[in-house]
């Protein structure tokens, strides 16, 4: 399985810059896992082209799990405290 068949799975996860997602031929697997797993998934988000769609898109469906734009859920909830609303 690929992030490309997540896609399909959840149409409302799709848009026209998942296509570019450097994770789209990765197994999403390794974006929900914790551990080593989860360096290697950030790794793939650091050059990533759509990376700040992935974590404005894993922000505003507030997710709980996963690397979204190369953060982990604490990353995410430490960087929304920061912001202004």
């Amino acid at each position: 399985m690929t992030m490309f068949d997540v896609y399909d799975q959840f149409p409302a996860l799709a848009s026209s810059w998942h296509e570019r997602s450097s994770c789209l031929d990765e197994d999403p697997e390794i974006f929900f896992a914790g551990g080593g797993v989860s360096r290697k998934a950030k790794k793939i988000c650091q050059s990533c082209p759509v990376r700040e769609q992935c974590l404005e898109l894993g922000l505003r469906n507030d997710e709980r799990f996963g690397i979204w734009g190369g953060l982990t859920r604490a990353e995410r909830k430490a960087l929304t405290k920061r912001s202004p609303t």
